[in-house]
């Protein structure tokens, strides 16, 4: 399915409307994961919501293959939704729970015309479903008897057994712990990618959302920020919002004077397009190195994070950044060190 938001915006309330979403254009690719990833109150959810029908836009239009779907009620848009809370329900089996989508609606056939499902066909989704979540030893328990990974798997077996066009997810691994959610997001990765299916993915944790998406968009106070292939946006963010909420950056002071085509910065020279102004480069930790004909730099702070060491380093104009070095250098803070930036085409933010 190919849904497209056109200028959609949404506030609460009436008598004085507090917008939650401004003029939002936004297309998910067919058969591909957009995930979308921002602050706390930028409006990731409330935009999951318009596109499931939960909400109506205040203005603008939501289409599904080019069909507008804006006062289309959720029952009949094709998709399936999974929210933070499993909301599954403790007296029914897990066989139950996924089927009761099943029993209660309908085998889509358009946007606008359903028909009922057989027993046969509600069995058979129902065991698919389990398979492809490798649930089927646990049909016949109830969710209190299930782990917080084997809940999640229910909920989403619930969502895709129906067969959406269109798959919804908002944060569905929030509720889990860091572990468990390191081993899930993973296994879900990869059952998405399986399954085909359009999927629109809001979270905002970026390791997660680098991990999952195909097509990322930053949100940040009701506006698109940037959007596009996830290490596109890492290595070349629209500006410093971008830069800093995507993993750990550097923003070094540049400059190019009049006349110049290489911008000062504390790492030395680089080549930079345009006249004259004052932006910042930008420096992932990962990217700075030890090399002994580098900058000089002290040793301020070093933690081991076990694959690397994070240090803050101290240039010798005054400067801090921070680093990514191998575990085997362990430096102490005090250290003095020669490093630089791992060649690659730099990217300059205003």
């Amino acid at each position: 399915m190919r849904v497209r938001l056109d200028r959609v915006s949404f506030a609460y309330g009436r008598k004085a409307p507090e917008p939650v979403l401004s003029e939002v254009f936004l297309e998910l690719p067919e058969g591909g994961i957009t995930v979308v990833i921002g602050p706390s109150g930028s409006g990731k959810s409330t935009l999951l919501q318009l596109v499931a029908g939960l909400l109506r836009p205040t203005s603008g239009t939501v289409l599904f293959d080019g069909e507008d779907v804006t006062g289309i009620p959720t029952e009949r848009r094709d998709v399936g939704v999974v929210f933070q809370s499993y909301a599954l329900f403790p007296h029914l089996s897990v066989r139950e729970n996924i089927a009761f989508g099943l029993r209660s609606g309908r085998r889509r056939v358009s946007l606008r015309t359903s028909r009922p499902l057989t027993q046969h066909q509600i069995d058979a989704r129902v065991w698919d479903a389990a398979s492809l979540l490798s649930l089927e030893r646990l049909l016949d328990r109830k969710p209190g008897q299930l782990s917080g990974g084997e809940q999640q798997r229910v909920a989403l077996a619930r969502a895709i057994a129906p067969h959406p066009s269109l798959l919804l997810l908002d944060e569905p691994l929030s509720a889990l712990d860091a572990r468990l959610r390191r081993t899930v997001r993973c296994e879900l990765a990869s059952l998405l990618r399986q399954l085909g299916t359009t999927v629109f993915y809001v979270t905002h944790d970026q390791e997660e959302a680098m991990l999952l998406a195909d097509h990322l968009v930053v949100l940040s106070s009701g506006q698109v920020v940037q959007a596009g292939p996830p290490l596109d946006l890492y290595r070349r963010p629209a500006n410093p919002f971008v830069a800093s909420f995507l993993g750990e950056a550097n923003l070094l002071e540049a400059e190019v004077a009049e006349g110049e085509s290489r911008a000062r910065t504390p790492f030395g020279c680089f080549p930079a397009a345009g006249g004259p102004c004052r932006n910042f480069l930008l420096v992932r930790p990962e990217d700075v190195s030890e090399d002994p004909r580098g900058t000089s730099a002290t040793v301020v702070d070093s933690r081991s994070l076990g694959p690397y060491d994070r240090v803050v380093l101290r240039l010798d104009g005054g400067t801090e950044v921070l680093a990514h070095l191998p575990p085997e250098t362990a430096p102490v803070p005090g250290t003095r060190l020669r490093v630089s930036v791992r060649k690659r085409a730099p990217h300059f933010l205003a």
